[in-house]
C-alpha cells in the first residue's frame, strides 16, 4: 500500500499548504465563470451600447466600432480574474486564522487530506490509485510511512451557523486538481457530516455557485437536498452569480439515528 490519503484534523503549520490549495480551488473555476459572464445578457448590452456611442456620437466607422466586442471580452476576463483573486485573498486571510475561526470551540473543526507517497514518483497522481482512510483507520492499520513523502491535498471545515440555531455550515471543501476523482472529496465530506452528527446539529448546509458543478453534484449524491437558489450580487444587480444552498437534514432527538448514506461511510476507497 504505497499510496494512501489520510483525513486528519488540522495541525499548526498546515495553513501554509491549505492556503495554496484553496487559492487554486477558487481560481480553477475562473475560466468557467469567464465564459459564463461572456454570454450573460449584460455583456451583449455593453457591446451594443459602446458600439452605438462610438458610431452615433463620434462618427467612427461601423467596422471599427465592431472592435468593441473583443475589448468588452477582455474587460470581462479582467473583471472575472480580479473578482476571483480578491475572493482568494479574503479566504487566505481566514485560513491564516484557522485556530481562531475553526478550532476555538468543540462545535467547529477543520480537516485536511494528507497524501503519503514514495519520494520518487514515477507516475502522475491522476494515474495512481489511492487508498483513502480516516485518522483512526490509519492508526489501526499500522502502515509504515517512514520512507514516504507527505503533502496536503485537500481541506474541509465545519462551523456553527449564525442563522440556524442547531445548524452547521460545511466550508472550504477543496481538493488539489491532480487528486480529483480519487474519493478524497467524498471522504472529506463524510468526515464533516459525521462531525455535525456527533455534535448534535440538526442539519448541515453548504453553498455552491453555478460554476462549481462538481462539488454540487457530489453533495447531491451524498444525500444533500436543494434548499434554495438565489443570485449573489457582484456588481449591483447588473452582474450576479447563481448560488445553490444545499442542506443535509439530520434527524433530531435520536442518538441512534444516522442517515443511511453515512452508515459505514468510512470504507477504504
Amino acid at each position: 500500500m504505497s499510496h494512501i490519503v489520510v483525513i486528519r484534523s488540522y495541525k499548526p503549520g498546515d495553513e501554509i499548504y491549505c492556503r495554496e490549495i484553496i487559492k487554486d480551488g477558487v481560481m480553477s473555476s475562473m475560466h468557467t465563470a469567464f465564459f459564463g459572464n461572456v454570454f450573460k445578457e449584460i455583456t451583449f448590452q455593453l457591446m451594443i451600447l459602446f458600439a452605438a456611442i462610438m458610431f452615433i456620437f463620434f462618427g467612427i466607422p461601423f467596422t471599427v466600432c465592431l472592435l468593441v466586442i473583443p475589448v468588452v471580452i477582455i474587460l470581462t476576463y479582467i473583471g472575472t480574474f480580479m473578482a476571483h483573486t480578491t475572493k482568494a485573498m479574503e479566504i487566505g486571510q481566514e485560513i491564516n486564522n484557522i485556530p481562531r475561526v475553526y478550532m476555538s470551540n468543540a462545535f467547529s473543526g477543520f480537516w485536511v487530506a494528507e497524501a503519503f507517497e514514495p519520494y520518487l514518483m514515477t507516475r502522475h497522481p491522476q494515474d495512481i490509485y489511492y487508498t483513502v482512510m480516516t485518522e483512526d483507520q490509519f492508526r489501526k492499520s499500522n502502515i509504515d510511512i517512514s520512507s514516504q513523502a507527505k503533502k496536503i491535498v485537500g481541506t474541509v471545515a465545519v462551523t456553527k451557523s449564525h442563522r440556524l440555531d442547531k445548524g452547521a455550515w460545511i466550508k472550504r471543501l477543496c481538493v488539489h486538481q491532480q487528486y480529483w476523482r480519487k474519493g478524497i472529496a467524498s471522504c472529506l465530506l463524510n468526515v464533516a457530516v459525521q462531525f455535525a452528527i456527533d455534535q448534535g446539529y440538526s442539519c448541515v448546509n453548504c453553498v455552491a455557485s453555478e460554476y462549481t458543478e462538481g462539488g454540487r453534484e457530489l453533495c447531491l449524491k451524498k444525500g444533500f437536498e436543494l434548499k434554495q437558489m438565489y443570485h449573489k450580487l457582484i456588481v449591483g444587480s447588473l452582474v450576479t452569480v447563481l448560488m445553490y444552498e444545499l442542506t443535509y437534514q439530520i434527524k433530531p432527538g435520536d442518538d441512534d439515528y444516522m442517515p443511511n448514506s453515512y452508515k459505514n461511510s468510512f470504507l477504504f476507497h
